[in-house]
């Protein structure tokens, strides 16, 4: 797999669940506004409600499906992508100017930026060209089911954060979850 593909897919992953639980940025503020009860636990439902508030923000029409049309023209760049590109970049003219080749940073404005046409190919599984909220909140869910440690239906901020620390960037260039799988 090339750079550019697994920058695409992890930009992707990240736009998905921009406004959701366990997405990017913060994740003790994430956790606090999935708790919704502030009792100190995600349960799945509470989880499911905060993908959907951010998948009723684009549902325009309110027919349960996000077509192109309904998404925004410049699609949301989620909270720390922008530095992991500069630092992407960073890295990039690095090689090449150790390599004694010209990095002309240019080339690669707004060709990871998220759009709406990857958006909808990368969520719509059944091909409809449309997005359901299954298919929407699918990222979500995986990594609600990764994070609950104990399989009781609830996320604690322990285990929420003993999932992020077991989720790195192997050696290899790939993500590894806690299993040490690669995806």
């Amino acid at each position: 797999m090339k750079v550019s593909e697994k920058i695409l897919g992890v930009t992707l992953a990240t736009t998905i669940l921009a406004g959701a639980a366990f997405a990017t940025g913060d994740r003790s503020e994430r956790f606090k506004e999935a708790d919704t009860n502030s009792n100190g636990v995600v349960t799945h439902d509470e989880m499911l409600s905060a993908v959907k508030v951010k998948f009723d923000q684009f549902d325009k029409d309110g027919d349960g499906y996000l077509t192109l049309s309904e998404l925004p023209k410049e699609m949301p760049v989620p909270e720390g992508m922008e530095k992991r590109m500069e630092k992407h970049l960073e890295r990039m003219a690095k090689r090449a100017e150790k390599a004694g080749r010209d990095f002309d940073e240019d080339q690669f404005e707004g060709r990871y930026k998220p759009t709406r046409m990857r958006f909808i190919v990368k969520l719509d599984r059944d091909n409809d060209e449309r997005v359901s909220l299954e298919e929407f909140s699918s990222r979500a869910v995986h990594m609600f089911k990764r994070a609950d440690e104990n399989g009781d239906g609830e996320v604690t901020r322990t285990e929420m954060e003993d999932a992020g620390k077991h989720r790195h960037f192997g050696k290899k260039g790939g993500w590894h979850d806690r299993g040490g799988k690669h995806r």
